[in-house]
């Protein structure tokens, strides 16, 4: 469910390689196990800069790029102080909900 949000976050975490990618995050820590599981997938990764994030009112964030208005409660202390979202983006036919959301721990 989560889209090319995994994948940017593999190949930031990486530096640009694919086999490590999956493995640490931006800053060189190990992803939990648990992230890989729930979040990850080839395309579902998208590594944000915090100019593409927008906390629209108390309850809601957007994040450039992605369609849908996202709850404040799915967002999770990001363990690399990054923003990330994972989700499926299906073309032309839309996006799905996300599926993992982390900003930083002064969100």
């Amino acid at each position: 469910m989560r889209g090319r949000a995994v994948f940017a976050l593999v190949l930031a975490i990486a530096g640009g390689g694919s086999g490590r990618a999956h493995e640490v995050w931006a800053d060189g820590t190990v992803v939990p196990e648990w992230i890989k599981s729930v979040c990850c997938g080839a395309a579902e990764a998208h590594h944000l800069t915090p100019e593409m994030v927008h906390r629209v009112d108390d309850g809601h964030y957007t994040v450039d790029g992605y369609r849908r208005r996202i709850p404040v409660w799915v967002a999770q202390p990001s363990l690399d102080g990054d923003y990330w979202i994972f989700y499926r983006d299906w073309g032309e036919d839309g996006q799905s909900p996300v599926i993992c959301f982390f900003v930083p721990l002064n969100f």
